[in-house]
Order: C-alpha cells, then structure tokens, then sequence
C-alpha cells in the first residue's frame, strides 16, 4: 500500500504526477513524437486510440458518480479520433478487450486524469503534426482536440479533481487508478507497434 500523501497547497496534481512519472514516460516513449508523423505508425496510433478510448468510457463511467456521466460524455474526444480514421481512410480501432473495472471513484477520477490531461499534451503534438501536413481538418483532429478551449477546459478539470480528491486516501486510490490507466493504453500500443521500450 502507498505511503498517504497529504494534499498540498498545489492540489492533487503534483502526488498524481509523481505517482504517475514513469509510467507516463514509458507511453511517451511508445508514442514517440519523433517517430509520429510517419504515417504508417502515425496510423497504427490513432487506431490504437481509439480502440482504447472504446473500451474506456463505458469502464470508467460508472465507477464516477452519476451526477458526472453527462459531464464526460460530452468531453469525449472519440469522435475526433472517428473523424479523423474517416479522412485518412483507415478502419477503426481494435478493441482490446473488456477492461479491468474501476474499484472506487478515486481510482476512476485518476484514470480521468491521464486521459483529460493527454488533451493538453495533445496541443504540442498538433504542433509537430501540422509539418507533416495534418491538420484538424486532415487527419489531426484528436490531438487539436478542443483546441484554444483545452486550457480552459484543463483548467476546470485540475479544480474537479482537487474537490474529488480532498482526502488522501482517495488520492491514493487516484494516483492507482491513474498508474493503471497509463499501463493498460501502454500494453495496447506495445502489441499494436511489436516494442517494447527500454526502461527509464
């Protein structure tokens, strides 16, 4: 069992973000920015993508409350990863299969985390994607995601989950909920790509 953290004048965040460091830097290394705007690979991603978040919604909806189910809903990106297989002619993702549920809330608000914040980081990507020739509208859709509203949007997310986390032992179960979560779409990508990344 993880030590408790106590939650700091920062927030969650920065126990969520130590919890999480390797298991985040180990996608970051499946993902591979360098790599990304080959278009083989950069199909293989999104397809993985969105098989995962296929997979996901409808794990992590019920372990939130209910009064958040709208909530969610309406943030899904899947429908910009579904645009963008259409404009790039590719079938859809894979189902990797019925995902372990969610124990407490916690865990499903850690998960919400690493997903919700995979929209910001998704704003550099688009960046390095647009030298390729992808674009919102050609193929980049998902990493644009909501675009000039993510940090807005991140925003009003890091308040949600400072209010949800207050007790540490729910933070525990977040910053668990959050590691499993950056684990699961790893092993997904490793058997999509056949790597398997050094350790750090």
């Amino acid at each position: 069992m993880p030590a408790v953290p106590s939650l700091p004048a920062a927030g969650c965040l920065p126990a969520l973000r130590a919890a999480t460091r390797a298991h985040h830097e180990r996608l970051d290394r499946l993902i591979d920015l360098r790599r990304l705007r080959d278009a083989r690979r950069y199909a293989r991603v999104l397809q993985v993508l969105d098989g995962f978040l296929a997979a996901w919604e409808p794990c992590v909806t019920p372990a939130l409350p209910p009064a958040w189910h709208a909530w969610l809903r309406q943030r899904s990106r899947r429908p910009f990863l579904q645009q963008d297989l259409r404009v790039l002619g590719l079938a859809a993702g894979a189902h990797p299969g019925a995902m372990s549920p969610f124990a407490t809330a916690g865990a499903a608000w850690g998960s919400v985390y690493v997903i919700e914040g995979s929209a910001l980081g998704g704003q550099a990507i688009t960046r390095s994607l647009a030298d390729a020739g992808l674009r919102p509208d050609r193929g980049a859709a998902y990493f644009h995601g909501w675009g000039t509203a993510t940090g807005a949007m991140w925003k009003e997310v890091r308040t949600l989950l400072d209010q949800q986390l207050a007790d540490p032992h729910i933070l525990v179960q977040a910053c668990e909920g959050a590691c499993a979560t950056f684990d699961a779409l790893a092993l997904h990508l490793e058997i999509a790509l056949h790597e398997r990344p050094p350790l750090a």
